[in-house]
């Protein structure tokens, strides 16, 4: 049994090693996978593993979606006056930010063939109730530029300034309108904005960091209705907003304390290793170390690499793991420890 034990830490070992040498980041390998859900009808649904996806297209046309169980989507636009597609969570819940954890995004956005757009508001999204808020986080924009000062609309329309969230420089809006909401038509609402300086096409967003600097300026947040990576085009002289936005990886999720910079994904996969069976046996014989802010490397059963995280612990480790990824084992690694987590 000693032996084997060491024969199957050793081929794991080997196996990561491998896989780490062929990971590569998701913005240079992403490409949407899983079941699809193509849609020309303003709809809001979700799949069986949770990912929720939204198409909304003012007057219901112009427009086209396809959305991936991976949480990746394409999005379409024929000649729309304001399109706006998501996927993400959906919580429609009684909870605050504070209560279900910290919340982040990794995403890849590729634009195409871009006509006709006046404004457009490209990275995070969600509502929230009591108070009711539609919010943005933009990192991106489908016009010649990012959205400015016209964004703060309404009695309450403020320009809050710059600040560093999440180490790049975005300027924070607040505002109201009274219009279409998640609770209906012509309801008076809070607007929120943070506009990424110098736009991106690709990383990982820190979502709780800008709810924590906008509740520091004010900027009440209520319960959570969803968190939703956002592609929205619109044309302020009728139908004419044409174009793709192609999210070949899009993933919004619950990591607590984790590190948002060591979130890695790869599409290479490495050959199993003999006696999966036995390896696997071996796993559960070897105890892992879990020291504070310590990298654990995530694959699957049969090797590929998933991601890397830092968290303090394995139960964060399992929860993060339930909100990214599906049901089924996982090998974890972290310093010379291997071992598998089972996730229901």
């Amino acid at each position: 049994m000693k032996n084997s034990l060491k024969f199957g830490l050793a081929a794991v070992c080997a196996l990561a090693a491998s896989s780490f040498a062929q990971t590569q980041d998701f913005c240079s390998t992403a490409t949407h996978s899983g079941t699809s859900k193509e849609t020309s009808t303003n709809v809001v649904g979700s799949f069986p593993n949770g990912i929720g996806y939204e198409l909304w297209n003012e007057g219901g046309h112009g427009g086209s979606a396809t959305f991936y169980d991976d949480g990746s989507f394409n999005c379409q636009m024929t000649g729309a006056k304001d399109y706006l597609c998501r996927s993400g969570l959906s919580f429609n819940s009684d909870k605050t930010h504070q209560e279900i954890g910290h919340m982040l995004a990794d995403f890849k956005l590729v634009k195409k063939g871009l006509t006709g757009i006046d404004y457009s508001y490209i990275g995070i999204y969600g509502w929230t109730r009591e108070p009711l808020v539609e919010w943005y986080i933009v990192d991106n924009s489908g016009s010649q530029w990012m959205p400015g000062d016209w964004v703060a609309q309404g009695a309450s329309a403020k320009n809050h300034g710059k600040f560093t969230i999440d180490g790049a420089e975005y300027t924070v809006y607040e505002g109201d309108r009274t219009s279409y909401s998640i609770d209906g038509d012509n309801k008076y609402f809070k607007q929120y904005f943070s506009v990424r300086t110098k736009a991106r096409d690709c990383g990982t967003i820190d979502i709780t960091a800008h709810f924590k600097k906008w509740e520091e300026l004010g900027m009440k947040m209520g319960k959570m209705h969803e968190a939703k990576i956002l592609g929205e085009a619109g044309s302020t002289s009728g139908a004419n907003a044409k174009g793709e936005y192609d999210f070949p990886y899009a993933k919004v999720y619950i990591e607590g304390a984790a590190s948002s910079s060591s979130v890695t994904a790869s599409s290479s996969s490495v050959a199993p290793v003999a006696s999966s069976s036995s390896v696997t046996s071996a796993i559960h014989d070897v105890r892992l170390m879990t020291t504070s802010s310590s990298a654990m490397y995530v694959f699957d059963a049969q090797g590929k690499f998933l991601s890397s995280f830092e968290t303090e612990n394995l139960v964060s480790l399992k929860n993060i793991l339930k909100s990214r990824f599906n049901a089924g084992v996982y090998l974890v690694k972290q310093g010379g420890a291997v071992r598998s987590i089972t996730v229901k």
